[in-house]
């Protein structure tokens, strides 16, 4: 008997050696930057939740410039969470499709009410706005589905600064000073594409 129990032991530890083995395989971060070669500590994908094939290991230095393309010509609007610790992804949804996902999700509702008040012009530059910030303090990777339940108003902007409007360029400069001076690392980023308005979040899958 107790060699049966060791046995199985031993089976599902080597269980869950392959299962990191296999995950750390495929994370795009350590791996070598898919432009110029120097380390990434970004994974970049086109869409959400892309097979891992598919998402790019990138620097920071090219990371943002992708995102500067991409934020840059987008044709919608979105809430924009200011990158946080704890997340292993930050990426853009569409308010649309998280809808037809997950009905009795409130972020939906509460993106575009607060996309609705949003200023015209960018806070920090007085250019065109089509993105709207909010600080993140207090979303960490425990609860991070609270503000995809219950959506931003209940939850981050609670004890968070009012949410400012921004440009495109301004919004990627916010991201990008986060990214550096925090040190944050993601599995996969994703920006806002096509012209379906939608938010940013630091989540999980």
């Amino acid at each position: 008997m107790k060699i049966v129990v060791i046995l199985l032991c031993c089976l599902v530890v080597g269980i869950i050696i392959v299962l990191f083995a296999t995950r750390k395989a495929q994370s795009p971060v350590g791996k070598p930057c898919s432009i110029c070669g120097a380390e990434s500590r970004y994974g970049y994908s086109a869409h959400a939740e892309e097979d891992a094939d598919k998402i790019k290991p990138m620097c920071l230095k090219h990371l943002i410039s992708q995102l500067e393309e991409d934020y840059t010509s987008f044709a919608g609007r979105a809430v924009v969470i200011q990158p946080a610790d704890g997340p292993p992804c930050y990426v853009f949804q569409p308010v649309k499709e998280w809808h037809e996902s997950f009905k009795d999700s409130r972020i939906p509702d509460d993106v575009l009410s607060l996309l609705a008040k949003m200023e015209t012009k960018c806070h920090d530059c007085g250019q065109t706005a089509n993105y709207l910030w909010v600080e993140s303090a207090g979303l960490t990777g425990d609860n991070f589905g609270k503000t995809l339940d219950n959506g931003v108003s209940e939850t981050l902007l609670r004890h968070n600064p009012k949410p400012i409007s921004l440009c495109a360029k301004c919004c990627v400069k916010r991201i990008s000073r986060d990214l550096e001076t925090k040190h944050l690392t993601y599995l996969e980023v994703c920006a806002p594409k096509g012209k379906v308005d939608g938010f940013v979040i630091p989540m999980g899958y």
